[in-house]
């Protein structure tokens, strides 16, 4: 489990903090915290054992947006407690697939979808993950964009602008509803 965040990093996040980079910009520091944030969160405390890197990562049309792990490595434990590490996790991190990816349920051929939306547990409540999807809205709101959410963030979603396009379905053991966002100004 990560160490609290430090003081001077639970700020309000807002959407300007978000870096978006391709893959080939990426240091490996910042890969590196990705694939920890990433896996901390979606194998280890919503234990869903998926192939996380499905190589989508690596088209060159892929955006990572994330807000920057904040100054040096964090001490990082695992799931006893004990400090087996360091933590350089982004605060939160999305990725944009290309257009015309079409990403689950709520995929669309001329749209863009946004996935592995997640937020590091000690930075949640400080805005990060709204600031990075605020971020991709912002960039690409002349676009389509969809996604796949887990049902209980409907309205956080729904405040950027998105509405449910289908049922309820279940990816590795949790309900999602897909949703899409139409073209138009950015708001959330």
């Amino acid at each position: 489990m990560p160490e609290p965040v430090a003081e001077s990093a639970v700020r309000r996040a807002a959407p300007a903090d978000a870096v978006v980079k391709h893959f080939s910009e990426l240091t490996s520091e910042e890969l590196y915290g990705i694939l920890q944030l990433r896996s901390e969160v979606f194998v280890v405390e919503q234990d869903c054992v998926f192939l996380d890197l499905d190589g989508v990562d690596l088209y060159p049309d892929t955006l990572h947006a994330f807000i920057p792990h904040a100054g040096a490595p964090t001490p990082f434990r695992d799931s006893h407690g004990e400090q087996t590490g360091l933590s350089v996790m982004p605060a939160a991190y999305a990725r944009l697939l290309p257009h015309g990816l079409v990403d689950g349920p709520a995929g669309h051929p001329d749209g863009r979808s946004i996935g592995r939306v997640v937020t590091d547990p000690a930075a949640r409540s400080t805005g990060a993950g709204r600031a990075v999807v605020g971020r991709l809205v912002e960039d690409f709101a002349g676009s389509l964009l969809t996604l796949n959410a887990q049902s209980y963030l409907e309205r956080f979603y729904a405040g950027f602008g998105f509405e449910r396009s289908g049922e309820d379905f279940l990816e590795d053991g949790i309900v999602h509803i897909p949703m899409r966002r139409a073209a138009g100004p950015a708001r959330g």
